[in-house]
């Protein structure tokens, strides 16, 4: 239903300023709000908080190592086993298990004949065991194809190396003015007839009988009782050992039963000495009674005299 206004109602809306002012008021509030919107549009629409979306078929998922815990396989040494640096009977010895103790596999061969295990116990270092050496329990096919990280190789002499005074040694035509000079002492590096096992592994005492300070990378190398192989060593980078003073050497050589073991120090001839042939000893180790020592090695008899 529509009630015209008359012509003098029409006048009296035109001339009253409050209606004025509120026509007034609503047509800034409408100015106001297309501006608001234009501003919005211009920023890109409605304001929302930032997200990062991956888009999950390219997403990669990083490989995940099947372990003995991760698919259900254990091993446990049915005989004293050897551990080695890579498959094979021919490659160097890192240590020995002891029958019945459990191990962690962490890998295979491609036709299962070896296993990867964690040696040692509890560390990020790796050796590997004949297969027929390990009682396994669960699938071994489950396990990942591993791979041997390379050795490190420790070469040493067949024969003390000749050496070569150094320039400290030699001595100059003396001067009016000055004196004969004398040659720095050097040091004696033997080994320590009394070893000691801890936690299961070999411990050697390096002992500088000499009269100068022994100073640079110290190697200490374990080999069979005939030499006829290399089963484990160590190299201390920077090593000070001052006269009569000793350093006791963990070299990672794991002890099961009895066992006697030739120690060199210094396999390479590296050290400047006053006498590099009395750096090896036969020792004899044992997990239970304390160890009897033997006798040091003689010198080769085409070792040169010093």
């Amino acid at each position: 239903m529509k009630f015209p206004l008359s012509p003098e109602t029409r006048s009296a809306v035109v001339k009253n300023p409050i209606l004025l002012a509120g026509l007034a008021v609503v047509v800034l509030l409408g100015v106001i709000a297309a501006a608001l919107v234009l501003i919005d549009s211009a920023r890109g629409g409605n304001a929302q908080t930032p997200r990062v979306v991956i888009d999950q078929s390219t997403a990669t998922v990083g490989p995940t190592s099947k372990t003995a815990e991760a698919v259900g396989v254990h091993g446990t040494a049915n005989q004293v086993t050897a551990v080695r640096s890579a498959p094979g009977n021919t490659t160097p010895v890192l240590g020995t298990i002891p029958q019945d103790a459990d191990v962690v596999i962490d890998g295979r061969t491609t036709d299962s004949k070896w296993y990867r295990v964690i040696f040692p116990q509890e560390s990020e270092l790796h050796g590997w065991i004949d297969a027929s050496m390990l009682d396994v329990t669960g699938d071994a096919a489950a396990l990942v194809v591993a791979t041997a990280e390379p050795p490190v190789p420790i070469e040493v002499p067949t024969e003390p190396p000749t050496r070569t005074p150094r320039p400290s040694e030699i001595t100059p035509e003396p001067s009016p003015t000055q004196g004969t000079p004398t040659a720095s002492p050097l040091p004696d590096l033997v080994v320590n007839n009394t070893p000691t096992i801890v936690g299961g592994k070999l411990v050697v005492t390096v002992v500088n009988q000499g009269k100068g300070p022994m100073q640079g990378n110290l190697v200490v190398a374990v080999f069979t009782q005939d030499e006829s192989r290399l089963i484990g060593g160590i190299t201390v980078p920077g090593v000070t050992i001052a006269p009569g003073q000793s350093l006791d050497v963990p070299t990672g050589v794991a002890i099961a039963g009895e066992q006697t073991l030739l120690i060199v120090v210094d396999p390479n001839g590296a050290i400047d000495e006053t006498d590099n042939t009395n750096n090896r000893m036969l020792i004899a180790v044992s997990t239970g009674p304390l160890a009897t020592p033997t006798a040091p090695l003689a010198p080769p008899p085409s070792a040169p005299a010093r």
